[in-house]
């Protein structure tokens, strides 16, 4: 698994690659500690680049959420397409997890719009 920071009108963009599997965990949550840790706004970890995840991976994300602080929360998630993620679905990531379709959706979600955001 891979990982990228990039800030968005204050906004940090957490996006993953490859796959989200046990033995990399612990970079997942470096990964998030990270960001957590340069970025004061909201977060949106964009699983689009992910080639999928296992159940540890999963539960990585959903506790990465909890230790986000109700002052930032609820994390957003984006870029799941199709792949099942039970755990986000659960009672206890409902409250601390948004689950939206793609990043621009995520963004536009919390107020980042197109002419806000740098251009490429």
């Amino acid at each position: 698994m891979q990982w990228e920071l990039e800030e968005m009108d204050g906004v940090g963009v957490l996006r993953l690659t490859g796959y989200l599997g046990e033995r990399v965990v612990h970079r997942f949550h470096g990964a998030f500690d990270w960001a957590r840790a340069r970025c004061t706004g909201p977060l949106v970890i964009d699983l689009s680049g992910l080639l999928g995840w296992s159940q540890e991976g999963e539960a990585a994300i959903v506790d990465a959420a909890g230790r986000l602080g109700t002052d930032r929360s609820p994390l957003m998630l984006c870029g799941l397409r199709d792949r099942a993620a039970p755990l986000f679905a659960t009672g206890a990531a409902l409250g601390l997890m948004r689950v939206c379709s793609d990043l621009q959706t995520a963004l536009a979600a919390l107020g980042v719009t197109a002419d806000s955001r740098p251009r490429p």
